[in-house]
Order: structure tokens, then sequence, then C-alpha cells
């Protein structure tokens, strides 16, 4: 089942539905989108990245549910307060903006994080944008270039990824660990 849409909606907009009901949503490009609860598998991989980074000592991970407030202006889009959720933040230098996001797909984000919240993440300028894929256990990395997010590679369990924003490099295999697919 894919996430509902709602559009054309402001961030005043999203501030109201956030008081008036207990679901959670993320505001993108003016369109509400609904969020539905997590898999235990789902759950355990995030809980996984988080303790991972968590252990380098670097910078400061943070895990959903938490808003994330992002500007974007680009050609084509008109600027607006933009708020989502990602799996993963690793905040360095800015309270504000991560350096690097990871979302963990599910079968109802999937679509929604490799489009429209890959195209937020570039256009606020998130330096590197990781994609977990539980199912099969890979990671795609995305490094941002001349404000476009330039594809790096698929990672698997027999990988390191290089995290570039805090200098480290992680053992793929470390994101999964205990961790079975749903299909297993």
């Amino acid at each position: 089942m894919e996430a509902k849409k709602l559009e054309n909606y402001t961030y005043e907009d999203y501030l109201q539905i956030d008081r008036t009901t207990k679901e959670r949503v993320e505001l993108i490009f003016g369109k509400i989108y609904m969020m539905a609860g997590a898999s235990a598998v789902h759950q355990d991989v995030v809980g996984n990245i988080f303790f991972v980074l968590k252990s380098l000592g670097k910078c400061k991970p943070r895990v959903a549910p938490y808003d994330l407030k992002l500007f974007c202006a680009k050609p084509g889009i008109k600027e607006r307060i933009n708020i989502v959720q990602p799996d993963v933040m690793l905040f360095c230098d800015s309270e504000q903006i991560p350096c690097a996001i990871f979302e963990v797909l599910s079968p109802s984000t999937a679509a929604k994080d490799k489009t429209v919240k890959k195209e937020l993440y570039e256009c606020a300028k998130i330096q590197e944008y990781f994609v977990v894929e539980p199912e099969y256990k890979i990671v795609e990395k995305f490094m941002l270039k001349d404000g476009k997010y330039h594809y790096v590679g698929s990672f698997t369990q027999q990988d390191t990824i290089e995290i570039e924003c805090i200098q480290s490099e992680i053992e793929v295999a470390r994101l999964f660990e205990g961790v079975e697919s749903e299909t297993e």
C-alpha cells in the first residue's frame, strides 16, 4: 500500500494536522504524506544504524520520530518549509541540517524515499544520502556534488562503506546484525 498524498499544504496546515491527530505525517513540497507504523525488521535496522553511528563517537545521530525542518528553493519549486522524519540523521556541524541521512526502505515508503525525499535532501544540500534495503541487505550511497546527488554504488554485507562527513568507514554487515528479512 502506498502512502496517501494530500496536496497544496503549507507549514501552518502541517502544524494544525500535527495538533489534531496522533498520525505521523510529513510535509514535502506542499504534499502531506501519512506515515504507517514500522515493522520489526525496519526498527531493528534503524536501531543498528543508530548504534553503529553512536559507537563511532563522532557527531550526533538521531532517529525518527524527529521532525527535521528543511527549506527548499530551486527552479520550478517555490521555497517551502518541509517537515520530514528520516529514519536516521547524523548531525555534525549544524543542529539544523544533518550531514548524512539514512532511509530504511519499507513497502509503504520505498517509492517516496527514492524519489521525493531524495529530491528534497538534494535540494536542502544534505551531503550524503544512504538508502538501506533490509530485504536484500544492501545500502546505496549518494553524494552531493555541484548541487546534485551522484550515485556512488551499492554495498553488500561483505563491504565497508565510507561516511565521508565523519571520515569513518563502517561494515555494512553491522547494519543488518541479528536482522532476519521478512521473507526468511
